[in-house]
């Protein structure tokens, strides 16, 4: 067997070699250091990789804190249960069961198409039609979801788009006006056959532009839709799994210290709209140049192309889908009510309906809850239009035709079968994992011991780390779970921060933020990998035109981070519970590790065992 059978036969078997070797490999730090730190690093280490590695599915990687915590002695495992269902995770089931309300009943498709129909036919415009509202549904569900149902429309109108470029009747007649100018010109039978052969080659050369212009719109399209749907959900504290990830970490952080998170519903709109706005406008610019050039920026210059039948292709998609039903109107009157309450509960500058309760006894969590319970309840039909009417019944069995009988039958907005079939049970799971590693790392002094060995980084300016931990994040997050690398990275920099004398949102913050930015490869995240699929890319334009993405969103998220997100979190102070919480901490390591550095002890237990 050569070396390449031996390969191909170790990528068949990755998944029992990789669960198999790593677990061995990194069997020598609890063997050699006897210390609870060591045994949640070995935890950390086993299941960063099976994340990272993706060999069995995230979900699953994510109860794995539930086996080896209370194997280590790390937590026990009520404690480990526990941490799988938090305020957090409670908010982000119920923004997800309002999602798929929205999905049954096809509200997000209509606000899709209506978009659509108000901008021109232009391909300009239509890919603004396109940014929009994938844009702003994924700000309140998932991702994943509002590519999935984006890309059948962008498909129907890249294939009129093509039709109206192969009809255009202005060019094919010029090409034809120009063929028998010259063929009267010349009587002679050659010249004649030589003129049609140059009319052909015409005719093929537009028709080779043709086909570049419409791959080049065809992927500027696709691109678009999912660029859009990873930034609008940063917008929102519920818009992306990253972001939720990050507020249930910051939550335990600080609960640590004794004092309550600032982060709510409301305020983070103050950073994640500003920011996603600029982005996606500066999305918009850079897909017409990806599209069309730098010329396309002159907005003076009209393109020829009739581009009528998109346009009533999309009024006849729209007018299909009738008037807004009662159902419809309803679930968007119950999603409105959840926004105006997660916005009313703390908005900061007045006071909040959350103010009536005890301090903390209530959370994001509750509108959305309640707005999910309301979904179950309220009818899908008008009652004043199906109380007392008839219908009939076709063969009740009896002999009888036609029977005239009461409809008795109570449709809700939401059922539960609908929702266990498109409910992402596996994020949920996700996220659960993601906060039980965290409680682990906190309670084994693991993040003390990793953040006391990172302060070194405190001579440096805030912004330059700033900007390392997010250039860091953005690069990871291109091959691995953007959740994944949330729950990793957040609560050790958020303690990394702490011992460096800065804010923990800092670096949090960033984190979070930065986990979304994933543009240039298919695997980075499902909206990517969506359009992907659809045959208009390869990963060589993936990697062209995420890479200025990449770029341009990092620019911005630092400006952001350097300036309003400074007053809006205080950023710039970091508070004395922190501090006293840092005293803590030390007096912690040195019991454990005494008289000696982090580092030095780790050494020293090496080599004593060895």
């Amino acid at each position: 067997m050569g070396f390449k059978d031996v390969l191909r036969e170790a990528r068949r078997w990755q998944t029992l070699i990789i669960a198999i070797l790593v677990p061995v490999l990194a069997s020598p730090l609890p063997i050699l250091i006897d210390d609870p730190a060591a045994r949640c690093g070995y935890s950390l280490i086993v299941i960063g990789v099976y994340w990272v590695t993706e060999i069995i599915p995230l979900a699953v990687t994510a109860l794995l804190p539930v086996l080896l915590f209370p194997l280590f002695g790390i937590m026990p495992v009520a404690d480990v249960s526990m941490s799988y269902f938090k305020e957090t995770v409670m908010l982000f089931l119920g923004s997800l069961i309002v999602a798929v309300a929205v999905e049954k009943w096809n509200l997000h498709k209509r606000l899709a198409l209506r978009t659509l129909t108000l901008v021109g036919p232009q391909p300009r415009w239509l890919l603004l039609g396109v940014i929009l509202p994938t844009w702003f549904m994924s700000m309140w569900m998932s991702n994943t979801a509002t590519a999935a149902m984006m890309m059948p429309i962008v498909s129907a109108i890249l294939l009129q788009i093509k039709a109206c470029q192969e009809s255009d009747p202005e060019e094919n007649g010029t090409l034809l006006e120009q063929g028998q100018e010259q063929m009267v010109i010349s009587d002679s039978t050659d010249v004649t056959v030589s003129i049609e052969n140059g009319v052909t080659e015409k005719r093929k050369s537009s028709q080779a532009k043709k086909d570049s212009t419409f791959l080049s719109f065809a992927k500027s399209f696709s691109l678009a839709t999912a660029y859009s749907a990873n930034i609008g959900g940063m917008a929102t504290l519920t818009g992306t799994p990253p972001n939720v990830i990050f507020k249930g970490l910051a939550d335990g952080i600080y609960k640590d210290s004794k004092t309550e998170n600032p982060v709510n519903f409301a305020n983070w709109l103050a950073l994640g709209v500003p920011l996603s706005i600029i982005l996606v406008f500066s999305l918009w610019i850079w897909m017409q140049v990806y599209m069309e050039g730098v010329g396309c920026l002159k907005f003076w210059k009209k393109d020829t192309t009739n581009y009528d039948k998109v346009k009533h292709v999309l009024r006849r998609e729209y007018v299909n889908l009738g008037k807004m039903s009662y159902a419809e109107k309803s679930v968007a009157v119950c999603f409105v009510m959840m926004a105006l309450l997660w916005i009313t509960r703390k908005p900061g500058f007045i006071p909040g309906w959350g103010d009536l309760f005890k301090p903390k006894y209530v959370g994001d969590s509750a509108p959305a809850v309640l707005t999910s319970i309301i979904l179950f309840i309220l009818p899908a039909k008008a009652p004043w239009r199906t109380c007392g009417k008839s219908r009939w019944r076709e063969d009740p069995g009896d002999g009888e035709k036609n029977v005239k009988v009461k409809d008795k039958t109570y449709e809700k907005l939401l059922d539960w079968s609908t929702v266990n079939a498109r409910l992402a049970w596996n994020v949920l799971l996700l996220m659960g994992g993601g906060f039980a590693l965290a409680d682990g790392c906190e309670r084994s002094g693991l993040s003390a011991w990793v953040s006391s060995n990172l302060n070194g980084m405190s001579q440096f300016p805030t912004w330059t780390v700033t900007l390392c931990v997010s250039v860091i994040i953005a690069l990871i997050t291109e091959v691995t779970s953007n959740s994944a690398t949330t729950t990793l990275f957040v609560p050790i920099l958020g303690k990394t921060a702490i011992g460096m004398g800065v804010n923990p949102l800092t670096f949090m913050i960033t984190v979070a933020i930065a986990s979304s930015l994933a543009f240039m490869l298919p695997v980075a995240t499902p909206p990517n990998a969506i359009v992907f699929a659809a045959g208009y890319l390869n990963i060589t334009d993936m990697i062209l035109a995420g890479l200025p993405m990449n770029v341009v969103s990092l620019f911005f998220l630092n400006i952001m981070m350097n300036s309003w997100a400074v007053p809006v979190y205080n950023l710039n102070v970091l508070e004395d519970a922190f501090r006293s919480s840092l005293n803590s901490s030390d007096a912690l390591t040195s019991a454990v590790l005494p008289n000696v550095t982090p580092t030095a002890s780790l050494l020293q237990n090496i080599t004593g065992s060895v």
